[in-house]
């Protein structure tokens, strides 16, 4: 079943929602390409419950004037229009956003949920719209709207996801199919967070403290071994042999902080890691052998011995 929209609704406009306007309502964009069938003009319109409540809700609704998209500050019956409606408000706000929807939803609307939530928000965003009849798709953007735009990539699961997909590449975005199973593209999304978010604080850390001591472009230049593997590989190695090298990581830690706490830099993110480090060599993993065990053993051991909470 091929998807073939003739009205998008937006629920929020500001960064990612406007950025995904300016996408569809480009020349050659969606709105721009008619296909056969289409026996009326295509229309976008958007919901920002900040429309002209301040500066940044006066500037949005400029933006949407000047992309012809009928914007309304609140939830109204004209949502019951969109034969799609793609969602990209905060997290924070992403259960009211569905809740609001919900029941002015056009029965059988494809409901595109691009907001950053867990595993269980999106559960919770998802029993929202299907209960009055609307079809819940879960969207994991993993890139940034600010560079890419409409092309940021994203990750997308749900039931029948294929015809959605097909159609957001069509249509200007860059979208793969995850799975079946909602939830699991915002769960990849929280999780890569641990490494990206984790990874931006120690930059901020690590670059100051290199800054200050007039070494920042030999720090940037030695990470030949990270450009070889790629990141996600580099990462799994360095859990792989934790099981072996904890306690030698973990007294080169305490270290590394001095050697901040010298230039004057607070190591923060570093004391965490140290404590997270200490964790692993009181547990005892380290094999009598000292022989790196395979990246699934090593997850094992970890999640049995050290990672508790089960």
């Amino acid at each position: 079943m091929s998807l073939s929209p003739r009205v998008i609704a937006l629920l929020g406009f500001g960064e990612a929602g406007s950025a995904i306007a300016r996408g569809l309502c480009a020349e050659g964009g969606w709105r721009g390409t008619p296909r056969p069938g289409d026996n009326a003009p295509r229309r976008v319109i958007a919901i920002d419950t900040a429309l002209d409540k301040d500066a940044r809700g006066t500037a949005l609704g400029k933006e949407a004037k000047r992309l012809d998209v009928a914007i309304e500050g609140r939830y109204t019956p004209a949502l019951s229009e969109a034969d799609l409606v793609i969602c990209a408000v905060q997290g924070e706000h992403a259960l009211e956003a569905a809740q609001s929807a919900a029941p002015l939803l056009k029965k059988g609307a494809h409901y595109l949920d691009l907001c950053t939530v867990t595993g269980k928000m999106s559960d919770e965003d998802r029993a929202a719209i299907e209960a009055t009849g609307g079809r819940y798709i879960d969207i994991a953007v993993m890139g940034g709207f600010f560079k890419s735009g409409i092309k940021a990539p994203m990750l997308v699961a749900g039931e029948d996801v294929e015809p959605v997909v097909a159609w957001m590449n069509a249509s200007g975005f860059v979208a793969k199919v995850l799975g079946p199973r909602p939830g699991s593209a915002s769960s990849v999304k929280m999780i890569r967070s641990v490494l990206i978010k984790g990874a931006e604080a120690l930059g901020v850390e690590a670059y100051v403290t290199a800054e200050r001591q007039g070494i920042l472009k030999e720090v940037m230049e030695c990470m030949g071994d990270v450009d070889q593997l790629g990141f996600g590989k580099f990462v799994g190695t360095l859990v792989q042999t934790h099981i072996v090298h904890a306690h030698r990581r973990w007294e080169e830690m305490g270290l590394v902080g001095r050697t901040l706490r010298e230039t004057g830099v607070d190591p923060l993110m570093t004391e965490v890691i140290e404590k997270s480090l200490r964790r692993s060599v009181d547990a005892g993993i380290a094999p009598a052998d000292g022989k790196v065990p395979a990246f699934d053993e090593a997850l094992r051991i970890l999640s049995e011995k050290v990672i508790r909470g089960r």
